[in-house]
């Protein structure tokens, strides 16, 4: 990876920027508000923007920025932790088959291709009806689907790291696989994975977003961006800033880390 070229590049600058201040608005927003989430007024309904109310406030008259900014941790952490759990099962998963190879490779792969042909909304009625609604349903279902991406670029990278010099160098010495693994095709294949990451956190992050808006995502008293921008769209004639601002932070946090992740990708082609 080209780190001079990473550093300079102005996407990769803007998207964390980005990201930084998304994660400052998580951590230290309802601080600032001096509002809290459950907090109602039924005097102040649908309140627009203002000095009193950042963002606003909703039909129960609890504050929009508070409740968005409680709504960025549990987006973000949906984010993060559905990359964090396809970094675990896709890699050890795809390092595995593109290492064995042969047969073990082909039975692996079937069953990831029967996975990845099961529709994305049955895995979450299926985990609605058994668990219930909630953050943890939504956990499961995020990470049994998009660990398959990571799986199929592992092991893309692992067939093609396995027959270079240094490999075959550690095996001619009496390295075992899991050495030459970790120690040798993972390592070299830390780019894209990285990469691949970055691109899976946004795309949790809308999936659940879309999934809240169905009503099959975060479950009441919890309100993520999708959730908020649900509950907007009902008043988005007469209250459009109700849906303004949720779906604002979910695109510009689709674009923060779209932005580090191609360039990333740029700098791993140079």
């Amino acid at each position: 990876m080209d780190y001079k070229r990473l550093k300079g590049n102005r996407r990769v600058a803007l998207g964390l920027a980005i990201i930084t201040a998304l994660l400052l608005l998580a951590v230290l927003g309802p601080g600032l508000s001096g509002q809290t989430y459950h907090q109602q007024d039924l005097g102040l309904t649908n309140q627009p923007p203002g000095a009193g109310h950042w963002f606003g406030t909703d039909s129960l008259g609890r504050d929009l920025f508070t409740r968005t900014c409680y709504g960025a941790r549990i987006s973000l952490a949906i984010g993060l932790v559905t990359s964090a759990i396809c970094l675990v099962l896709g890699v050890l998963y795809g390092g595995v088959s593109g290492y064995a190879g042969g047969r073990v490779d082909e039975v692996m792969m079937r069953l990831v291709e029967v996975i990845s042909s099961i529709p994305f909304l049955l895995y979450v009625i299926l985990l609605m009806v058994v668990m219930g609604p909630g953050l943890k349903a939504v956990f499961i279902a995020l990470g049994a689907v998009y660990w398959l991406t990571m799986a199929r670029m592992v092991r893309g990278q692992v067939l093609a790291l396995k027959e270079r010099e240094y490999v075959i160098a550690a095996r001619a010495v009496g390295a075992g696989p899991w050495h030459i693994l970790s120690r040798h095709l993972i390592p070299n294949a830390g780019g894209p994975i990285l990469v691949t990451m970055t691109l899976i956190i946004p795309e949790a992050i809308f999936t659940e977003a879309w999934l809240s808006f169905l009503g099959l995502g975060v479950s009441a008293p919890m309100a993520s961006w999708g959730v908020l921008a649900s509950e907007g769209l009902e008043g988005l004639r007469n209250y459009p800033w109700q849906l303004f601002f949720p779906a604002l932070l979910i695109s510009l946090t689709m674009l923060a880390f779209n932005l580090v992740g191609e360039g990333i990708k740029e700098a791993l082609e140079n």
